[in-house]
């Protein structure tokens, strides 16, 4: 904020409260797990990816992205089309939530390339995406949304942020992704591609390193209300959206908690192969029998006995409701 602000400035209680919950979003991460802030990143992408897809008016759970993303589903138009959507979006339609508009295959990529390129900020160290116009368009291009307007624009863009290299990083965060939309002559106030810079300016700045920041978790009612302001009440808004993002992403950490001491109070042999088992289901969104057995090295059956084991103990649960090809998910 501009020197000379007093404590009566329209973004001091919004900053502080995103502040405040990034903070804390990030010291939790750090202080869990490798498996839990692994599974914590997946699972919050397609969260992510989920929000952004609801703010397009398309509905679908998180869930139901990471069967589509580990290949347990297929695709959802052809699904809709021979009347067999729910075996495809189990969870979304299980709370009753079918969607009016079905998700067409270009779409669900789209949102797909957003949770991995969300989860690429954190997961690669050495990736800076916004250093340089050349960096910025290989990004956007990895997003699906290719840049318009020359290299010279996309510097300008650069130049700009750059000149505003003062104050809180989330606030240049949110001028920088208004920035780029204006720019590029966005029709929608919340373009995927300028929040996702957005992001890339934040972790810039040092912040970040286990869990980027997120934005589209927020319940999508906030992401219309943005939609509708401009200037000073628009980043008040954008702060308000990311404050809600981390505190979900912090709910969804908790579960990770739950199930790993959960899985911890099993019982074991000494050969037991739990503890791998219960790695590899904090760290994957979803997993199956054959996902098991191929990261365990061990066979089918074998895994599956040992999932019946992390249901019996709540440490996972039925993601699919089918008789074959079940995939299971942390609660």
């Amino acid at each position: 904020m501009p020197a000379g602000d007093t404590d009566t400035h329209p973004l001091l209680s919004p900053l502080a409260e995103a502040q405040d919950a990034v903070a804390r979003l990030e010291a939790s991460a750090a202080a869990a797990s490798s498996a839990v802030i692994e599974g914590l990143r997946a699972r919050v992408a397609f969260r992510e990816a989920a929000g952004w897809l609801g703010h397009a008016h398309t509905w679908v759970h998180p869930r139901d992205l990471a069967l589509r993303d580990a290949g347990v589903t297929g695709s959802y138009t052809a699904a809709a089309l021979a009347d067999r959507l729910d075996a495809e979006l189990p969870a979304t339609t299980m709370q009753g939530a079918s969607p009016d508009i079905v998700p067409s295959d270009d779409v669900t990529g789209a949102a797909l390339r957003l949770a991995r390129l969300w989860r690429r900020l954190a997961e690669r160290r050495t990736w800076r995406p916004i250093r340089g116009p050349a960096a910025v368009r290989e990004t956007l291009a990895s997003l699906g949304w290719p840049a318009a307007g020359d290299d010279d624009a996309i510097g300008d863009w650069l130049a700009a942020i750059s000149a505003r290299d003062q104050g809180p990083a989330l606030i240049r965060a949110a001028r920088g992704a208004r920035a780029w939309i204006n720019r590029q002559g966005h029709a929608d106030p919340l373009a995927a591609d300028g929040v996702f810079l957005a992001a890339c300016i934040w972790r810039d700045a040092g912040f970040g390193r286990d869990i980027p920041l997120p934005f589209w978790s927020a319940p999508v009612q906030l992401h219309h209300r943005l939609a509708l302001q401009l200037g000073t009440a628009w980043i008040a808004g954008f702060l308000a959206c990311i404050a809600a993002a981390a505190r979900a992403a912090r709910e969804e950490q908790a579960g990770l908690l739950r199930a790993e001491a959960a899985g911890a109070a099993l019982a074991r042999t000494a050969r037991s192969h739990l503890p791998q088992a219960l790695d590899h289901v904090l760290r994957s969104p979803v997993v199956t029998a054959r996902s098991l057995a191929e990261n365990l090295s061990i066979t089918p059956q074998a895994a599956l006995k040992l999932i019946r084991q992390l249901l019996a103990a709540g440490v996972v649960r039925e993601a699919t409701g089918r008789a074959a090809w079940r995939a299971f998910s942390t609660p």
